[in-house]
């Protein structure tokens, strides 16, 4: 017997905090995809900011010029420097935003792609555990508050802090006394800034909480409209919706606190900064220690180092929303999946089929075993029915073969080949699966059925579909096999899409075969249509047929009966008639209503 890891177990989502700067920073680094435009971006802002500032000290020369007999021809040459910075601080600024709109499309790209090819990557456990909702909620909303940060109000950011330091060393070349004035003010307000951020942090995440929790209920909602239509029960779900949409909104307004009160409160900081400037200035100006041109240009450099702390502050709601939403991006990207090919692990083999279960057990969460010591073989070219009642665990066995999971311990082996010693995609490669509910992607007929296998023909997909007897509904399409089917296959019927899930099998060849019932909530006349193309998929493949209607195996080379994880009979459809134990009374319950005996077994 060999035993298989038990790593692969139901793991919570990590929920403890992620630090926001740290979140911030490591989103920020997707900008460095475009290093040399990035740098390029630096410094024209750098010269650009440099430029603007250079044109506050201008104004002070300007002023001191006046006091000086020649004052006309200097005051023409300064307004002709002004003017030269001016237009040099535009070309800068404009380059500079050109360039960045290509660094940050770049990092957005980046990032998406990380985020849904890692997604790719992972077990199903992870779905298991994760509402839709949720995800798409990280996969939408969390990406679109990234982007609208980098397309935004960084390029802003970016300049304020350049003018925040370049304006700061411009104070204390003109005059340390006074700039350690005007500091004060500043400090004062980063201060209570700071006091804000305590508040408004926490509430942004639970923001993006509430409103992934109303994202959810809103895809629940129109996934289901025709269950609630029919049961009447739209008023209920608007009033639930309400509900949800108001503790985001509640949560939302405590996390806007920061913007509604940091404009007036730099306003009146800012004034009370220029005032308290002005008023040291003029004494140091009477006694003789400033001049009137380093007054003026320090009142001017007062207002411009609180403009950028105001562009900051302005923008510190988009800072916290970007941070939080790259914290919940990076809890998914630094998931890692509980299935996993082991070290050495070997493409398997081209398989006749042979395959045995020996003392198989699982469990999806620890503690609660689905699977209790199973065992059985299936032969080449056999085809092995499993019924049971709802939640016996006979898809817990295909989805344990597939490897979608990995189990607790026993062994399981293809022609001898212990399918943890082999690679998951040359596993998958062999297994065809055609399931309960048929899936086709929003694209074409023809594309929908290549999906089965890279590189396949058109002449192969059409000799395909003529196999499983949909060939002939697809000609009838509006444009046959180029028709784009809408999401799902909607404007296709259940028959028709089970038709091409089944072609699409074919065209895969696969060696085992897993069915799920593919004929139930048809009409007769496309279950024979379905049971004839099941039939032709069957022949020569070892299969494995999920039965909810036990007529559908009493074929079957081999029937499981699973109850409650164990395989508790086994054997042909008339042997175990014969028997009359659990599967002879599960299957007279679905011609004679023997339900209430089954059940109280």
């Amino acid at each position: 017997m060999t035993a298989v890891p038990g790593d692969a177990l139901a793991r919570p989502e990590p929920r403890g905090k992620t630090g926001r700067l740290k979140s911030l920073v490591r989103v920020s680094r997707y900008l460095a995809l475009r290093k040399v435009s990035l740098g390029v971006v630096i410094l024209f802002f750098l010269i650009g900011t440099v430029s603007f500032i250079s044109l506050s000290v201008m104004l002070g020369i300007a002023v001191n010029s006046l006091t000086v007999t020649s004052a006309t021809n200097n005051l023409y040459r300064i307004v002709l420097i002004m003017t030269g910075l001016s237009v040099l601080s535009f070309i800068c600024y404009y380059t500079g935003y050109y360039l960045l709109a290509d660094v940050t499309q770049t990092a957005l790209f980046r990032l998406r792609q990380d985020l849904f090819e890692h997604m790719q990557t992972l077990s199903l456990r992870f779905y298991d555990r994760q509402p839709i909702g949720e995800l798409m909620s990280r996969v939408t909303n969390d990406i679109d508050v990234i982007t609208a940060f980098f397309q935004q109000p960084l390029g802003t950011l970016l300049m304020g802090i350049f003018m925040l330091f370049t304006t700061l060393a411009a104070m204390f070349w003109l005059n340390v006394r006074l700039a350690v004035v005007a500091m004060i003010a500043i400090v004062l307000l980063m201060g209570l800034v700071w006091l804000l951020a305590r508040v408004a942090g926490p509430a942004f995440a639970l923001l993006q909480e509430r409103l992934a929790d109303l994202n959810g209920l809103m895809e629940e909602t129109i996934a289901g409209e025709k269950t609630i239509i029919a049961y009447r029960q739209q008023m209920h779900m608007a009033a639930r919706q309400a509900g949800v949409s108001e503790k985001a909104r509640d949560v939302g307004v405590k996390a806007q606190v920061l913007s509604l009160v940091i404009n007036p409160l730099t306003v009146l900081i800012t004034n009370l900064d220029v005032g308290i400037v002005a008023l040291v200035g003029s004494v140091m100006i009477v006694r003789g220690t400033l001049t009137i041109g380093v007054l003026t240009t320090f009142l001017s450099l007062t207002l411009l180092f609180v403009l950028p702390m105001l562009t900051i502050f302005a923008n510190y709601n988009y800072i916290l929303s970007a941070s939080v939403s790259a914290g919940r991006i990076f809890l998914i990207l630094d998931e890692t999946p509980d299935v996993v090919d082991r070290p050495g692990a070997v493409d398997l083999k081209p398989v006749e089929g042979h395959v045995v279960f020996k003392d198989v057990n699982f469990s999806y969460v620890p503690g609660r075993q689905i699977l209790k010591n199973n065992s059985f073989e299936a032969l080449p070219g056999q085809m092995i029915g499993l019924c049971g009642p709802t939640g016996a665990g006979k898809s817990t066995i295909i989805n344990i073969l597939t490897r979608y999971y990995d189990i607790d311990s026993g062994l399981i082996e293809i022609d001898g080949q212990n399918i943890y010693d082999v690679t998951q995609e040359s596993l998958r490669r062999q297994i065809g699966v055609v399931l309960q509910e048929p899936f086709l992607f929003s694209d074409t007929v023809m594309n929908n059925l290549k999906y089965g296998r890279e590189g396949v023909s058109g002449d192969e997909c059409i000799a395909a579909a003529k196999e499983a007897n949909c060939h002939e509904f697809i000609t009838r399409l509006p444009k046959g096999y180029d028709t784009v089917l809408s999401d799902g296959g909607n404007n296709l019927s259940q028959g028709q899409r089970q038709l091409l899930t089944i072609a699409r099998a074919m065209i895969s060849n696969p060696r085992i075969l897993i069915l799920d019932e593919a004929t139930s909530n048809v009409d007769t006349r496309t279950e024979k249509n379905i049971q004839a193309a099941l039939k032709k998929l069957q022949e020569g493949r070892t299969s494995f047929v999920i039965a909810h209607r036990l007529s559908t195996i009493r074929g079957a080379h081999q029937i499981l009966v699973i109850n409650q994880g164990e395989i508790v009979e086994r054997g042909t459809h008339d042997e175990m008639m014969s028997a009359k134990e659990f599967y002879y009374d599960l299957y007279m319950s679905q011609f004679k209503g023997r339900v209430s005996e089954i059940l109280s077994d």
